[in-house]
C-alpha cells in the first residue's frame, strides 16, 4: 500500500488510487489533539485520513513547554518532532495499519454523503479533493487574532508582521520591536525577542499585564524591555518598500508614532471553524460545542482541542481529547 513520503513535507502526496472509497475516519487538523486522534484510530484498524495544513498546528508557535508528563522541557517545534516522528511510524507500517496524511490541505467545506443512504459525511478541500469518512474528528484549533487596521495584512505578507517569535525573532536580531498584547503570549515573546535586540516595547490597551506573575516579573527586571499601557491602535505603518517602519497608535486622546523595525501580534487566538457553519453547533465564541465523550451535535462527528468550548486550553488536554475523540469514533464505527 502506498502511503505518504515523509522525507518531504512539502512534496506530492501518495497516489489517491490507494485511497479507499469511503474512510472510517476523516481528522481535520495535526495539532497534538489531532496527532493523538491519528494514532489511536488507526491502531484501532480505521481507514484513517489527517488533513491539515501544517504538522503541529499551534505548537510551532510554542516556546518553552514545561508541563508535558514525561518531558521536562522542551520547545513546541521539538515537541511537534516527537509526534511527526511517531505519526511517521505508525504511517510507514502498512502491515498493521491505515493511516493516510495530506498536509498543505485545508479543509472548505463539510456536507452529507452523496449517496444519502449512506451515513457519514464528504470532506471537501482548498486543493479540489473530496473524500468520503463514515466519521469526522475535528481538531482544526486556532488562529492568531488581528487588529483590523491599515498597513496590517500587507505587513503581515513577510514584511515585518509575525505572529510566531519561536519561528521568527532571530529574523528581528538588533532591530526595534513592538509586541501588541498584555497577556502570556505576549510576555513570552517579548523575553524570547530579548535573546536578539535590546529595544522592545510592549503596547497594551488596559492598564496592566495579565499574564502569570513569574512572566511579569521577569518583564520588570528585563532593561531591553519597556511596556506603554491603555493604548488603542491605528496603523502598521509601511515604507516604501512595503516594510514595516513604525506603529501608530492613540493615548490618552493623543496620536503617537513609534519607529519599529518588526512587530508581533499577540491578541489572543479564534477558533479555526468558518467552514463548520451548519454543520455542528457551535457557540457565541464559534467554538464546538462538545460532551465529556467529545461528541459534537452531529451524530458521527467529534471534536477535541482548542476548536471545543472544552475550558481548558493546553497540549496534554487536548492530547487527551483527541484520543476519546478517537476512540468514540472506532466506537460509532463498530455499531454502524
Amino acid at each position: 500500500m502506498q502511503k505518504r513520503d515523509w522525507s518531504c513535507l512539502n512534496c506530492e502526496h501518495a497516489d489517491e488510487s490507494t485511497y479507499p472509497e469511503v474512510f472510517d475516519c476523516v481528522i481535520i487538523g495535526a495539532g497534538p489533539s489531532g496527532m493523538t486522534a491519528a494514532i489511536y484510530a488507526a491502531r484501532r484498524k480505521l481507514k484513517t485520513l489527517l488533513i491539515c495544513g501544517e504538522i503541529g498546528g499551534q505548537l510551532n508557535w510554542c516556546s518553552d513547554i514545561e508541563n508535558w508528563t514525561g518531558v521536562v522541557k522542551a520547545t513546541g517545534p521539538e515537541l511537534v518532532h516527537q509526534f511527526q516522528a511517531h505519526i511517521k511510524t505508525v504511517d510507514e507500517d502498512n502491515s498493521h495499519f491505515d493511516l493516510w496524511v495530506r498536509e498543505g490541505e485545508k479543509v472548505t467545506t463539510i456536507s452529507g454523503m452523496k449517496d444519502e443512504k449512506n451515513k457519514g459525511f464528504e470532506v471537501c478541500t482548498d486543493g479540489d479533493r473530496c473524500y468520503e469518512t463514515r466519521t469526522i474528528v475535528c481538531t482544526a484549533g486556532k488562529r492568531p487574532r488581528v487588529l483590523g487596521i491599515p498597513g496590517e495584512r500587507v505587513a503581515m505578507e513577510g514584511n515585518g508582521l509575525s505572529f510566531s517569535a519561536t519561528s521568527d525573532a532571530p529574523l528581528y536580531k538588533g532591530k526595534k520591536m513592538v509586541v501588541i498584547g498584555g497577556g502570556n503570549s505576549a510576555l513570552d515573546v517579548s523575553l524570547q525577542l530579548a535573546k536578539y535586540t535590546d529595544d522592545i516595547t510592549i503596547m497594551t490597551n488596559i492598564d496592566h499585564l495579565i499574564g502569570e506573575a513569574c512572566l511579569i516579573e521577569k518583564i520588570e527586571m528585563n532593561p531591553s524591555i519597556s511596556v506603554v499601557y491603555e493604548v488603542s491602535s491605528k496603523e502598521i505603518i509601511l515604507d516604501l518598500n512595503n516594510k514595516v517602519s513604525g506603529f501608530r497608535y492613540e493615548k490618552e486622546g493623543e496620536e503617537c508614532v513609534i519607529d519599529c523595525e518588526g512587530i508581533f501580534e499577540e491578541i489572543g487566538q479564534v477558533p479555526a471553524t468558518s467552514f463548520l457553519d451548519g454543520v455542528v453547533e457551535l457557540n457565541e465564541y464559534h467554538e464546538i460545542i462538545v460532551d465529556r465523550n467529545m461528541h459534537t451535535s452531529a451524530e458521527g462527528f467529534y471534536a477535541a482541542g482548542d476548536c471545543t468550548d472544552e475550558i481548558h486550553k493546553q497540549t496534554i488536554v487536548a492530547a487527551g481529547q483527541g484520543a476519546v475523540a478517537a476512540l468514540e469514533a472506532h466506537r460509532y464505527v463498530l455499531s454502524n
